[in-house]
């Protein structure tokens, strides 16, 4: 049974000396990121303590942020909203694709435009659909749509392009977070992808960020091709993207990466919660982030692994799952039941901790600051390990319905990264039930 369970290790790690690895590719460069905001610290204006009891005189600094700190957030060397600038400025751009689910960030906006207007950079936008309900939300995408590049003959222009997706055919949100820069170059593609929005996503809320340099031959790469195509020309519902995303894939030539796995959804649900369980049953450490956290299937895992004793689980949540607890109804994006699901894997032995984001009108808020990270870090008895991350939330609609772009990662350095990154929530912005405030007070 050890040989079995090893090898099986060793099959979910990706360690296999025959197996193919990104880094195997030139040009190979990978980049984790994390938003980390730098935010002044709030203080209360009145009396607050703890559900332990201690008096408290303020938000925790750098958990607490408004919009108005996104000008320190995003200056930083290694914010993901400069990397992001680097990617749309570097003068070897020649194209951009974007996908997400939303795009309020005028900052990115502007420099696209740059980029149209001075370059002749061919960018295409896909949003979710349910924007265009909403004249604000489509605003940055209308001034986009108005660029224009300058000096280029009649016929060599490269309109911006913009499209709408989702919710249509039996599938519910657009929910991609993926940048694709010279997609068809033959001789090196960059990829991000994120669990963050083209919002305050690359600034103030808690995400991470990939930015990925490969050659347009690795698996990954003509991925991202089937993504793109699919998101394109295959969104007139689930059964038709479906079936397409797994005949492009079937036209692939060459092996898939041993260290990174890709999961699109719709159609690839199952496999992705087949990968998680099997990590999940051989994990010593389970380490999660979640903004949304519903999904029946990856909480029953979970409460049979805790059952058995052998495994340590943590969660870090936004703090409107524990505000939903305190009210007796949901707060902010986050139901009652949701914090059901967070009890019922605590009675099992689970550890929760939460990021305190919520700044605005308690019962009614307009402007949402988040905890938006989404993944899952598992260690396993080698300590080596693997993440998996990507633009959907912990729900059964992220593994069914939405259009999602999910990943498993056994790269050493991202694990790494992810490890660093979860000490650093943990220990320094996360608040345990008992020293969260007793009642929702503003600063």
């Amino acid at each position: 049974m050890k040989i079995i369970s090893l090898l099986f290790i060793t099959s979910i790690l990706s360690t296999s000396a025959l197996a193919v690895s990104l880094k195997d590719y030139t040009p190979f460069e990978y980049e984790v990121l994390f938003t980390n905001p730098v935010c002044k610290q709030y203080f209360y204006n009145e009396t607050v303590v703890s559900n332990s009891g201690d008096e408290l005189i303020s938000k925790t600094k750098d958990a607490y942020c408004k919009s108005s700190d996104s000008s320190k957030s995003r200056a930083r060397k290694n914010s993901p909203h400069r990397r992001l600038k680097d990617w749309i400025k570097d003068k070897n751009t020649k194209e951009i694709f974007m996908a997400y689910l939303s795009f309020s960030n005028g900052d990115i906006q502007k420099e696209l435009c740059n980029a149209i207007k001075y370059r002749n950079v061919k960018v295409t936008f896909v949003i979710d659909s349910n924007n265009e309900s909403d004249p604000n939300r489509m605003a940055q995408l209308r001034k986009l749509g108005k660029c224009r590049p300058k000096n280029v003959a009649p016929g060599k222009a490269n309109l911006p392009e913009v499209h709408t997706s989702g919710n249509k055919g039996g599938a519910k949100y657009a929910h991609n977070k993926v940048i694709l820069i010279n997609p068809f170059d033959k001789n090196e593609v960059r990829i991000g992808f994120s669990s963050g929005n083209m919002s305050s996503g690359t600034t103030t809320h808690h995400e991470n960020w990939h930015f990925v340099t490969t050659s347009p031959d690795s698996y990954f790469a003509k991925a991202h091709l089937c993504l793109r195509e699919g998101i394109l020309k295959h969104d007139s519902g689930k059964k038709a993207y479906t079936n397409f995303i797994s005949q492009c894939r079937k036209k692939i030539q060459v092996e898939e990466e041993s260290d990174i796995k890709t999961f699109f959804i719709p159609g690839e649900g199952s496999k992705a919660l087949s990968t998680i369980k099997k990590a999940i049953k051989y994990s010593t450490n389970i380490d999660m982030a979640a903004h949304r956290f519903s999904y029946t299937a990856l909480i029953n895992a979970l409460k049979a692994q805790l059952k058995t004793k052998r495994t340590e689980v943590r969660l870090v949540a936004d703090d409107d799952i524990y505000w939903s607890g305190v009210y007796k109804r949901g707060m902010g994006r986050n139901s009652l039941t949701e914090l059901g699901k967070v009890r019922s894997l605590e009675r099992l032995g689970m550890k929760t901790k939460y990021v305190e984001t919520y700044t605005d009108k308690v019962f009614e808020p307009k402007s949402l600051q988040l905890q938006h990270n989404k993944f899952l870090i598992f260690t396993y008895k080698n300590k080596k390990g693997s993440v998996f991350t990507g633009a959907g939330n912990l729900t059964g609609a992220a593994f069914s319905v939405n259009y999602e772009n999910f990943y498993f990662i056994s790269i050493p350095e991202v694990f790494k990264a992810y490890q660093e990154q979860y000490s650093h929530f943990w220990n320094e912005l996360a608040d345990s039930a008992k020293d969260m405030p007793s009642e929702l007070v503003l600063p």
